[in-house]
């Protein structure tokens, strides 16, 4: 990116705010009016002139006025980052709660909020599925010589195991077992959990003898619930974002819809942006993708608590209005960290 002078800076951001209102090429006469008497008419044209040479701006017609380029927009960007860096305040989303039923539904409300509020495409992904807590484990009675295990996480999945059940155990050594089960498993994470049925001296000798194979097995059925899917993902907003689209757009925009109902296409490409920065921004053919090259695409990272992270974000067209898509993320990234650490 080439360096610009604070006047060619002005000039710049008047004309990329402009054209996203509008999409209307931007005359000289507006930038002049819009920055008043600093700087005369001939030196407004003259910058405007130099900013196209230099890849910022570019020129539909000749006697058109001009439009930002994906230089200008990374510019725009890359200004508004700048100024408001340390004193950026999010507020919780006012039509979220601040208590969730399980993970899923709390994604799923988050990618609806956020596509209702900025008329976009929105998309959640979930942390891995090894970040994901244990909300309930037991052992029940299933016949005369099975177990049950119940095995329910924050994903609002419920999954019951038979095991066999060791000869000649009690209803007291079935109830301590799961008193233990309770008190060291729930509210762990799947590894976490996993590696605490491995240290070998979870249960006293009395019950080890009879219940040890049985915890090996609920250690292994964790590690196969670990094994079964990485990530959740939840996307909303497509019919929505389908009306707001220029003409221009709508033939492309089907190749996109196709590409993002195909949930082991996308979740592995969506998950992959939480690798790359905590703000992630494609506009137009900078997307990897051929889907999205009509598009542009923004993320942001969240955080919950115990280091687990997601991705969420936004697809739209390319003259979006990318400040407040970016504050619109962040805001709903501090939310789900500040629920989540209530939980």
């Amino acid at each position: 990116m080439m360096i610009l002078t604070e006047r060619q800076k002005r000039i710049l951001l008047a004309v990329v705010s402009k054209y996203m209102e509008d999409g209307e090429p931007v005359s000289s006469g507006f930038v002049t009016q819009t920055l008043g008497n600093d700087l005369s008419s001939a030196t407004i044209r003259n910058e405007m002139v130099e900013l196209s040479r230099m890849g910022y701006l570019q020129q539909p017609h000749v006697s058109a006025g001009r439009t930002p380029t994906v230089l200008a927009y990374h510019q725009y960007i890359s200004t508004f980052l700048a100024e408001a860096a340390g004193h950026r305040m999010f507020s919780s989303p006012m039509e979220l709660p601040l208590q969730y039923e399980s993970l899923p539904r709390l994604f799923d409300g988050v990618a609806v909020a956020l596509s209702d509020r900025t008329k976009k495409v929105s998309f959640v992904v979930s942390p891995p599925m090894n970040s994901v807590k244990l909300r309930h484990v037991s052992l029940v009675h299933f016949g005369e010589a099975m177990l049950m295990l119940v095995l329910i996480t924050e994903r609002e999945n419920v999954d019951g195991y038979k095991l066999p059940l060791p000869a000649d155990a009690t209803e007291a050594e079935l109830a301590n077992v799961n008193t233990i089960l309770a008190r060291e498993l729930l509210g762990k994470t799947l590894d976490e959990g996993i590696r605490t049925l491995h240290c070998g001296n979870l249960l006293p000798q009395s019950l080890s003898l009879r219940f040890g194979t049985i915890l090996d097995a609920v250690a292994e059925l964790m590690e196969a619930e670990v094994r079964r899917g990485d990530c959740q993902i939840f996307v909303r907003g497509i019919e929505q974002m389908l009306g707001e689209l220029p003409d221009d757009q709508v033939s492309s925009f089907s190749a996109l819809s196709t590409f993002l109902s195909r949930e082991e296409v996308v979740k592995p490409y969506l998950n992959s942006l939480g690798d790359l920065s905590e703000i992630s921004l494609f506009i137009g053919d900078e997307n990897p993708r051929e889907e999205l090259k009509s598009f542009s695409l923004v993320s942001v990272r969240y955080s919950l608590e115990s280091n687990r992270t997601g991705v969420l974000g936004l697809v739209g067209p390319i003259r979006m209005n990318y400040v407040r898509a970016i504050t619109a993320l962040e805001s709903f990234a501090a939310y789900l960290g500040r629920v989540c650490a209530r939980a």
